[in-house]
């Protein structure tokens, strides 16, 4: 009789095991970021498909709000019902460093685009600085207003992009970002690509990346869907989850709750 409830008790533990390691095998992992800037609410709502089909969330910087025609908002609150989210990109699109002071740059760029954002019913977490440009004292003062704030940067020293500890969220720094530029003009291969997912995955880590118009232009501020695509596949490949900048946020908020 011990015996045979002994077996069962294996067989029972084997089976959960199995079942663990299965998930644990099948699941995604965190590690990416993608960010659209600006106005291209056609050309975003029109690829549509492709961010569903691979299951990639995005968060999408909006500016100058008060322009949003009906249509546009309709566009924008479909994506946020895909599970992609809408941030803040300022109000005319300003360069913060142009701002002596703090809170003139919160009164005309930040207040009331945020409003506009709200009064629309979009759930704002999240800013992106106008040209990634920001002062220290900005900084402090716009966390009392987002979960992340997101500067911008490029690949200027022409090398892989690994080699940018500012465009990786970690644990221990996840509120201020930069991202890494993915234009047609910035030239990032998907070999650079894979470079950045494999450091975010050895490390931890999540790799966050900014865009602007999808089109077949090849032109400055654009991004190839085929490209965007190829990207996409690599992150399937790897396994890796897509995040918004507010799920980000939230990503590493339960994970330091959890190891604490």
């Amino acid at each position: 009789m011990t015996k045979k409830s002994d077996t069962g008790i294996w067989i029972l533990l084997l089976s959960f095991l199995t079942i663990f390691l299965f998930c644990n095998c099948q699941r995604k992992k965190e590690g990416v970021v993608f960010c659209f800037d600006d106005c291209y609410f056609d050309e975003w709502y029109a690829h549509r498909a492709l961010f569903k089909k691979y299951d990639i969330r995005a968060t999408f910087f909006i500016t100058r709000p008060h322009l949003l025609d009906t249509n546009q908002i309709t566009k924008l609150k479909k994506l946020e019902s895909d599970g992609h989210e809408i941030g803040c990109h300022g109000y005319l699109h300003q360069n913060a460093t142009l701002y002596q002071i703090p809170e003139d740059y919160i009164d005309e760029q930040i207040t009331p685009s945020f409003q506009k954002l709200q009064e629309m019913g979009f759930d704002v977490k999240s800013f992106a600085y106008p040209f990634g440009a920001s002062t220290n004292d900005l900084d402090s003062v716009l966390l009392n207003y987002f979960l992340t704030i997101r500067k911008a940067t490029y690949n200027m020293q022409d090398t892989t992009i690994d080699q940018y500890p500012e465009i990786y969220a970690n644990k221990n720094n996840y509120r201020i970002v930069n991202s890494m530029g993915i234009d047609y003009n910035y030239s990032i291969t998907f070999e650079n690509f894979e470079t950045g997912i494999k450091r975010a995955l050895k490390n931890n880590e999540i790799l966050v990346l900014h865009a602007h118009r999808i089109d077949t232009l090849y032109s400055a501020y654009t991004i190839h869907p085929e490209y965007l695509e190829g990207l996409f596949l690599l992150c399937k490949k790897y396994r890796i989850q897509s995040v918004t900048m507010g799920g980000m946020y939230n990503y590493f908020q339960k994970n330091n709750k959890f190891h604490n």
